[in-house]
């Protein structure tokens, strides 16, 4: 192996064939240009490549960039000759189109103009003509609109400046004022008087929103007093309403109270009326029975005395036959001796109710014949019981005044306690007239006739 490195490396090397060079190669990027002219024409190359012979043509390169450019003018006159300074700042390119296609007529113009410069001595030459366009319009204008409207003058900056550029193949991208100031101090007093009119209208707005605010406030102060002392009124007069509302209820009540005890009182007072005219008529009821009563037991004395009339006949009649049948029996006394004695038992329980008929047979002929002997004899006899029964009615009518621990009579004429028993007289007096109301007896009558009849009388005493 060894052998056949050494005569590999012992053989000749073959040669090389180079071709011959007749050109480069241009590249272009998208921020360039290449312009090559010659034989061919003129050609230009933005974002491509191409081939570039030697000798027979040539290539320069054009920058596409964006060139930032600050202009300044010292000592411009405004339109009233007051001299600023104002600076602004430009950006420009070579114009290449609206659009996204480049237009390369428009790159030839300023390849036309600027081809072979560099990109200093193309901003001065930019720039020296955007300073005299910048310097004509502030010619044109006053420093007041200037500082004012800053907008307006850009826009007419531009406006002047664009058609020049355009000529030169370019185009004014953007166009804004950095500073305005001048040396003389007129912008600055300018400033000085805004701000104080700024200022002087800040005070004025701030003294009228404070003055609003003050008037906000009082009037929401009114407005809440005006509330307060409404929603006061309000609640007084409903605490009135309220008041007078339970003052009616209260009177309502105290009427319906009044008309509920009235009712009360009259019906009180109909029970209390109806209870003495009750008692009143039981009272009468009770005389007229006690009355009826003494009626009823003369009536029954009446028969007792006939019955006993009778009863005493009967006894006088039952001991003769007593004796007859004592005979009889005695005679029969050993024939029916234990018939006898029974037949004695029955005998005198009939006896003895013959007797008490007898005694009353006789005390009613006993009676028969006081009312034979004298005809207004059961008048005489109820007059008789009335007036045995009139102490103790006129007990019966005094019987309150036991009760009384203490009486104390007014008088102007010292006939109080004379009074007292008249009216108890009075009372008394009234009875005939209450025993002729019960019974139809007029013991008037009756005693007025008795005392036309003392021997009547005295008979019927001796009756009794």
């Amino acid at each position: 192996p060894r052998a056949i490195l050494t005569r590999a490396r012992s053989l000749p090397r073959a040669r090389t064939f180079s071709p011959p060079s007749m050109g480069n190669i241009i590249v272009s990027p998208p921020n360039e240009a290449a312009i090559i002219s010659g034989c061919r024409g003129t050609r230009i190359i933005i974002g491509k490549c191409t081939f570039q012979f030697w000798i027979f043509e040539t290539c320069k390169r054009l920058g596409l960039e964006l060139m930032t450019i600050s202009v300044q003018s010292r000592s411009a006159e405004t339109a009233k000759g007051v001299r600023i300074s104002l600076s602004s700042t430009a950006q420009i390119k070579i114009l290449t189109g609206h659009d996204t296609k480049v237009d390369l007529d428009k790159v030839e113009l300023a390849a036309q103009h600027f081809l072979g410069y560099t990109r200093d001595e193309i901003q001065h030459a930019v720039h020296r003509t955007m300073e005299g366009h910048q310097r004509q319009v502030i010619g044109t204008l006053t420093v007041e609109e200037l500082y004012k409207d800053r907008a307006s003058f850009s826009t007419r900056v531009k406006e002047l400046v664009d058609p020049d550029l355009q000529n030169m193949g370019f185009e004014l991208v953007s166009y804004t004022v950095t500073d305005i100031d001048d040396q003389e101090g007129y912008i600055t007093a300018l400033g000085a008087t805004q701000t104080a009119a700024v200022k002087r209208e800040a005070e004025e707005g701030r003294a009228r929103n404070e003055s609003a605010a003050r008037v906000t406030v009082a009037k929401a102060k009114s407005e809440a007093q005006i509330a307060e002392a409404e929603n006061a009124r309000n609640a007084s007069v409903q605490a009135n309403a309220f008041a007078a509302s339970e003052a009616s209820s209260l009177r309502d009540l105290n009427l319906k109270q009044q008309e509920y005890q009235r009712e009360v009182n009259e019906a009180t007072a109909r029970a209390e009326a109806a209870l003495r005219i009750e008692t009143a008529i039981q009272d009468q009821k009770v005389i007229k029975q006690k009355t009826l009563q003494k009626v009823e037991e003369a009536a029954v004395m009446l028969q007792v005395t006939e019955k006993e009339v009778e009863r005493m006949k009967a006894e006088a009649e039952g001991e003769s036959g007593a004796r007859l049948l004592t005979q009889r029996n005695e005679s029969e006394s050993l024939k029916v001796a234990a018939e006898a004695e029974a037949y004695e038992t029955r005998q005198k329980g009939l006896a003895h109710a013959d007797a008490v008929k007898a005694q009353g047979d006789a005390e009613a002929a006993v009676i028969r014949e006081k009312v034979a002997a004298y005809p207004r004899y059961a008048d005489e006899r109820m007059i008789q019981i009335v007036m045995n029964e009139m102490p103790a009615i006129a007990e019966k009518v005094a019987a309150p005044l036991k009760n009384a621990g203490k009486m104390i009579f007014v008088s102007g004429d010292g006939t109080g306690p004379s009074k007292l028993t008249t009216d108890i007289g009075n009372i008394m007096s009234g009875l005939p007239d209450t025993v002729e109301t019960l019974t139809g007896l007029n013991i008037k009558n009756v005693m007025k006739r008795l005392e036309g009849d003392g021997a009547l009388k005295a008979a019927v005493d001796a009756t009794d």
